[in-house]
């Protein structure tokens, strides 16, 4: 099992807190949103849900040319400051809330000092730009997550516009987010986060809406083609065979899907 049930029910119950709380033109990233595009596909065939996720990850547009003011008052920083508001507590360029794990309650920084490790969930929400400002860590304090693909949802607009929590918000398009999570495993230092970044990508090619031949040649569009090779060439026999225990599939159907890559 790569997540404990009750880490994606606590991170379910705040993905639609968060998001019923910010404003603007926001973009649904990483774990939820690949389990967004391919949940209903992947229930039909196989009568259970896909697996969700244990982080909230929220795209946000930065323009290059914004002044301090413009800045100040983006839908980022209203972002933050709500997220703030609701108990999370900065992190680096996260930022976290801890949850007794059995019970799925909130703590507090001294009740989480009670708890033994093991009965504790910390929830990260991750806010991600498309772009750096100059003055981004003079304003809020710290960097954000920066990933520049997410130019093509806001200004490329290669995203749907999709109804969740009562509200609109923008879901990457297959071939992005399969981008993004491409780009992302590489560097992943923990296995746990690179096992399920082999999880989305598998199931994105095969679970979206988009026929796989049709997905891989909008991939190549925004993806070089030789990195996508290497990259899916490095997956090795034994995480595959974790992503095969994590998402109840074949280990010998994962190889080959995600051999259409190669």
């Amino acid at each position: 099992m790569l997540y404990e049930p009750n880490e994606i029910a606590i991170s379910e119950r705040y993905l639609g807190k968060v998001f019923r709380q910010i404003k603007g033109d926001v973009c649904l990233l990483g774990g939820w949103a690949t389990y967004q595009i391919v949940d209903r596909n992947f229930e039909r065939l196989n009568g259970r849900k896909y697996i969700g996720s244990r982080d909230i990850d929220i795209g946000f547009h930065i323009d290059r040319g914004w002044s301090e003011e413009q800045l100040r008052k983006s839908d980022f920083s209203v972002a933050i400051s709500l997220i703030e508001e609701m108990g999370f507590r900065s992190v680096s360029f996260r930022f976290l809330k801890d949850f007794d794990l059995e019970t799925g309650r909130e703590l507090t920084p001294e009740e989480s000092a009670r708890l033994p490790l093991y009965r504790i969930f910390q929830l990260y929400v991750d806010p991600v730009v498309d772009y750096i400002h100059p003055k981004i860590k003079d304003i809020f304090g710290f960097v954000p997550i920066d990933e520049p693909l997410l130019s093509l949802v806001f200004a490329d607009r290669i995203c749907t516009v999709a109804s969740f929590f009562g509200r609109s918000i923008l879901l990457p398009k297959p071939q992005v987010l399969l981008a993004m999570k491409l780009c992302s495993v590489i560097n992943r230092d923990k296995e746990h986060k690179r096992i399920k970044d082999i999880a989305d990508i598998y199931t994105l090619l095969w679970f979206s809406d988009v026929n796989i031949t049709k997905l891989k040649t909008y991939l190549l569009s925004i993806y070089p083609e030789e990195k996508l090779r290497e990259t899916v060439r490095g997956f090795t026999e034994e995480e595959i065979n974790r992503v095969s225990a994590a998402i109840g599939m074949n280990s010998d159907e994962i190889t080959r899907v995600l051999a259409e890559l190669r």
